[in-house]
């Protein structure tokens, strides 16, 4: 990752801590919330603007560049298998989780989502217990880890993730106005196959972020599955053709 995307991702989270979303930044630089958007993901913004957002929004500017330098290579945060495992056991548990980690506090996931207080505070203190949170008085909750969760694909959650994507995901036509799909056969040397393995990694982290922050701006958009993937494959109607031997 690049200095001016350490930067801008660390800008992102410090303004998400503060409870900033899009909005209240554009009206505090007295711009239109496009044009925030714009420039926190432009990556050749000034330093004169990234100054002007952060005395806006009395965020130190020191401060998000101690916050950029202490990011992890990795910016994924890995569970241990006895975590996810007590989370792939109960599924309201898991969800749960997931929206603390979205930034959803208990009081507002029992508002809206169809669970009772004392199942929400069996789940705090089960979440607590798993070293997952830190559990404090009035139901406040401090993520142990931040950052963005990342499940093992043969671990216990990502076995049950990846069994729902094969049997459902991929069972549509992708031809609603809010679906998209593209698929292509390419022959591709190591070298290629590794340049493109990077770009999907950065393109998912890009999405990440963008997700997470997008979170404290509205929280009623729909969630979407975003699929990238690739493999040695090739359709049964391209090997009809048998190469000749000689």
């Amino acid at each position: 990752m690049s200095q001016i995307d350490q930067f801008l991702t660390a800008l992102k989270r410090a303004l998400k801590n503060k409870n900033w979303n899009y909005k209240q930044v554009a009206q505090a630089l007295d711009v239109s919330e496009s044009s925030v958007k714009r420039l926190l993901s432009n990556k050749k913004i000034s330093l004169d603007r990234l100054e002007k957002i952060c005395d806006a929004t009395g965020i130190s500017f020191a401060d998000v560049c101690k916050l950029a330098e202490w990011q992890d290579e990795d910016p994924y945060l890995v569970l241990s298998f006895e975590q996810e495992k007590i989370l792939s056991e109960n599924p309201r548990l898991l969800h749960y989780f997931t929206l603390l980690t979205e930034g959803y506090k208990p009081q507002k996931i029992e508002k809206e989502f169809q669970i009772a207080s004392a199942e929400s505070k069996k789940f705090l203190f089960t979440l607590d217990k798993c070293n997952l949170i830190e559990l404090h008085p009035k139901d406040k909750v401090k993520l142990i880890k931040n950052g963005l969760f990342r499940f093992r694909r043969d671990g216990p959650v990502g076995k049950v993730v990846f069994q729902q994507l094969r049997e459902g995901y991929l069972y549509s036509n992708f031809q609603g106005s809010d679906e998209f799909i593209r698929f292509g056969m390419r022959r591709l040397s190591p070298a290629a196959l590794g340049k493109l393995k990077a770009k999907i990694e950065k393109l998912y982290l890009e999405l990440e972020e963008e997700a997470n922050y997008e979170l404290q701006v509205e929280s009623n958009d729909k969630e979407y599955g975003v699929l990238f993937a690739y493999r040695p494959w090739q359709y049964s109607i391209m090997n009809v053709l048998k190469k000749r031997t000689t």
